[in-house]
């Protein structure tokens, strides 16, 4: 029997690109945020292999003046589709290969509205 590939991508990630590379099974979390000029913000990240592809689940989560706003995610692409979109990176002048995602599903939660019976 043979052991699914290891999944190496690359993800756009605060103005760059970093390289991930997931094991079959693994799961690996990234979160950052903090206070900001207008309140706070975060954003975490999910991804996920389960042998054939891997799932990318996310969520921005933040408060301004316009109150608490909270969207996200999920998004899965196939082994086989990790390096099938070739973009030229700005910095780089060189195409860059990134995973041809296909969304599943995308959500969005305005407290503010649902306040005030939206």
């Amino acid at each position: 029997m043979n052991n699914p590939p290891n999944a190496r991508f690359w993800h756009w990630h605060r103005d760059s690109v970093v390289k991930i590379t997931l094991k079959p099974g693994q799961v690996l979390h990234h979160q950052s945020g903090g206070p900001d000029e207008e309140g706070w913000s975060r954003s975490g990240n999910t991804w996920s292999h389960d042998g054939d592809t891997v799932t990318w689940e996310w969520c921005d989560d933040g408060f301004d003046c316009d109150g608490r706003l909270t969207r996200g995610g999920a998004l899965v692409c196939a082994l086989t589709e990790l390096q099938a979109d070739c973009r030229e990176q700005e910095q780089e002048g060189e195409g860059m290969a990134i995973p041809d995602w296909t969304e599943q599903n995308r959500w969005q939660r305005d407290h503010a509205a649902e306040a005030m019976g939206y």
